[in-house]
């Protein structure tokens, strides 16, 4: 999906519509979505210019402080969010369902095709996930992400102790996916405690 993002828009307008659209009910100021998006302020105002001028922002000001957030009123709206969770916003929706149990998880990354950014409309949606969660409570906060998606998201779950012998023996599987190009959501690579 990322290759569909990139064909669609540019770096800055995903950045910015994905942290947007994807939590549409939040206001943003021009610094923070700069901060959280590690895009610089002068690019990120330039890009919510447009997209406040093609009336997919609404800008508002109160108090001398400005913040942005998506215009739920356009006509395109719903589309618009729906396509970001599809292509830009994978990541933040996963980490989000994971959330309630992230005492529970030590280390949860997106690994495959995905992460590669060479998925296609059927591929599914590769997860490792390291801790103490069960995996039918796992799938269970995965649930909502797959029908918001539209796709498959196929969790690979190990238990801490597990997965240290495994990378200890060297397993190929775990070595090729933390070798591999993969998106961390919850914790570190290199400590999975």
């Amino acid at each position: 999906m990322e290759r569909i993002a990139a064909t669609l828009f540019g770096k800055t307008r995903r950045a910015a519509l994905a942290r947007l659209f994807l939590d549409p009910a939040r206001e943003y100021r021009l610094r923070e979505l700069a901060r959280l998006t590690g895009i610089s302020a002068g690019a990120m105002q330039h890009e919510l210019k447009q997209l406040v001028a093609a009336d997919l922002v609404r800008r508002s000001e109160q108090g001398g402080q400005v913040t942005y957030r998506p215009n739920a009123e356009s006509p395109v709206f719903d589309e618009l969010r729906s396509l970001v969770e599809k292509t830009s916003g994978i990541g933040e929706l996963v980490r989000k369902a994971l959330q309630p149990a992230a005492r529970r998880i030590r280390l949860a990354l997106i690994y495959g095709s995905i992460a590669k950014g060479a998925n296609r409309a059927r591929s599914d949606l590769d997860l490792l996930v390291v801790g103490s969660i069960a995996f039918g409570d796992l799938v269970r906060l995965l649930a909502p992400v797959e029908r918001r998606i539209g796709r498959e998201v196929s969790p690979r779950l190990f238990g801490e102790q597990d997965f240290r012998e495994r990378l200890g023996r060297g397993e190929r599987f775990l070595k090729s996916v933390l070798r591999g190009p993969h998106t961390v959501l919850m914790g570190q690579v290199d400590d999975p405690r």
